[in-house]
């Protein structure tokens, strides 16, 4: 084991700490690299053009799709919520 100056009341609270590390490192990599290259390509010459055209219509396309398909889920939550509210106040008024 390494000398740590934490102390742990608990194997599990040490293993939870070092998931947190771990996510965190991942996420801050993947962040940094995904910066990164956006700026590799925002400062790319000419032929960065096609990839941040390719990038940008690909973008624009999986907007669409997702917006179409999120939608019609939206709307159905919506009602399902608009039941549910009704629900509960006939039967809050019924309690009353």
């Amino acid at each position: 084991m390494t000398n740590n100056d934490r102390v742990y009341y608990s194997h599990n609270a040490e293993i939870q700490v070092r998931r947190e590390i771990i996510v965190l490192t991942t996420l801050t990599l993947t962040l940094g690299l995904g910066i990164g290259a956006m700026l590799a390509l925002l400062f790319a010459p000419s032929s960065g053009e096609k990839a941040r055209h390719n990038l940008v219509q690909g973008i624009e396309e999986e907007w669409g799709n997702d917006r179409d398909t999120v939608d019609p889920m939206v709307k159905r939550l919506e009602e399902k919520f608009g039941e549910m509210l009704k629900n509960v106040e006939e039967r809050v008024t019924h309690l009353t």
